[in-house]
């Protein structure tokens, strides 16, 4: 019986990511179609919800597919919104945003929250997760009947007027931060699409978004003051926002060798080692991909404290990596195709601006400061440091500093 579930369970996400995978090449076209402030993917909106995709992060209590909510499932989230990256990193990036308010949903909500928003997802309401703020930031007061009132301003609000179930975090007045689940049709809101005017990532909408004294029902008020920030959840979710870029990187190498091809500069000895160089860095970053699920896998086996320290300095790693992987594939690409490569009707300037754009995550150095400090003090051989069994205590004295 259990032989059965685990392939049922097996065949459910391999239908998933084979979903992605058709989406994301389909979506290339329109990512090229709405490469604008004012515009949005919409087909690609509709493919990945009757496709499924807006439910798979949901519990399967509540008619999800457990992606990324169980261990043997990290994987599959991840190869999904590498695929969605590959045809549009805008989308992937909606995507991304919308499976981490699940993920919180799932870790933070009670039971009556999860059906709740459970059933949203299934009607196909859009939700992220808006947290960047400047001094004007948002916060929460309550009122006379226990409910609050959401007031201020967030910016960076990926799928502006597409998102419908926003996770927003808010000040409260004794200066704990809280999140709450906004319902957009019911609240009155001030968009400003004029602070969105970017490099790359245009279509995002990441407009700033202003709210004006809305009303929050305590159904829509998820966990307790501070857990947003709580870790491993909070660091680790950049290996997704990592395979979303991973993604581009992959289409970046298909795009330059198809280029290559048509132009029959293929016996180009300069062209080959070029196209060898950016086969090595996609697999690199495939092999990170692969290994930072597996420890996420682990460590929802084994939630210690030094496995999530360990998870936290991983997914520091990869993402570092994955960034280093994509600046050198840029560079790689932009020397195969030339300028006429990029001219339109290529895809490569507009996926060049897109991810360059997208690889300005937060506090770069210092991640990559704390996967140092981690090994200075760690004390544990490099052969052993990523080890996912549960090794027993050795005795490390002569190979510490």
């Amino acid at each position: 019986m259990k032989n059965h579930q685990h392939k049922n369970k097996r065949s459910k996400l391999a239908a998933l990511i084979l979903a992605a995978q058709v989406i994301g090449e389909s979506a290339l076209v329109e990512a090229a179609e709405t490469d604008d402030v004012y515009s949005f993917a919409e087909k690609t909106l509709a493919q990945l919800t009757s496709a499924q995709l807006l439910m798979a992060s949901v519990s399967e209590r509540y008619g999800g597919q457990d992606v990324g909510l169980v261990p043997g499932t990290n994987l599959a989230m991840l190869t999904i919104l590498k695929h969605i990256g590959r045809g549009n990193l805008v989308m992937g990036r909606v995507l991304e945003g919308h499976i981490n308010a699940q993920l919180l949903i799932h870790q933070f909500g009670s039971e009556k929250q999860k059906k709740r928003f459970a059933a949203d997802a299934l009607r196909g309401r859009l939700f992220a997760v808006w947290n960047t703020q400047a001094e004007d930031g948002t916060v929460l007061s309550k009122n006379k009947k226990g409910t609050y009132h959401l007031t201020g301003s967030k910016t960076f609000a990926t799928g502006t007027d597409y998102v419908t179930r926003p996770i927003v975090t808010a000040a409260k007045k004794d200066g704990s931060w809280h999140m709450c689940v906004v319902p957009m049709e019911e609240v009155h809101i001030i968009s400003d699409p004029n602070w969105w005017n970017p490099m790359g990532m245009k279509a995002s909408r990441s407009f700033k978004m202003t709210f004006v004294k809305a009303p929050i029902a305590k159904i829509n008020m998820l966990g307790s003051a501070g857990q947003y920030y709580q870790q491993p959840g909070f660091s680790s979710g950049s290996v997704r926002f990592a395979a979303v870029q991973l993604g581009a990187a992959e289409q970046l190498l298909d795009e330059t060798r198809i280029y290559l091809i048509r132009l029959n500069r293929i016996k180009d000895p300069f062209q080959n080692t070029r196209l060898g160089q950016m086969a090595i860095l996609v697999e690199s970053g495939n092999l990170w991909l692969k290994a930072a699920a597996g420890r996420m896998d682990h460590y929802m086996k084994n939630s210690t404290k030094a496995e999530e320290k360990k998870l936290m300095i991983y997914v520091n790693m990869m993402r570092t990596a994955i960034e280093q992987i994509c600046i050198d594939i840029m560079n790689l690409c932009q020397k195969c195709v030339g300028a006429r490569g990029l001219n339109k009707p290529y895809h490569f300037e507009r996926i060049i601006r897109d991810l360059s754009t997208y690889l300005r995550q937060p506090a770069p150095d210092t991640v990559l400061a704390e996967v140092g400090e981690y090994i200075v003090h760690n004390g544990v051989a490099a052969d052993e440091m990523w080890n996912l069994s549960i090794y027993k205590k050795k005795n490390n004295e002569s190979r510490k500093v």
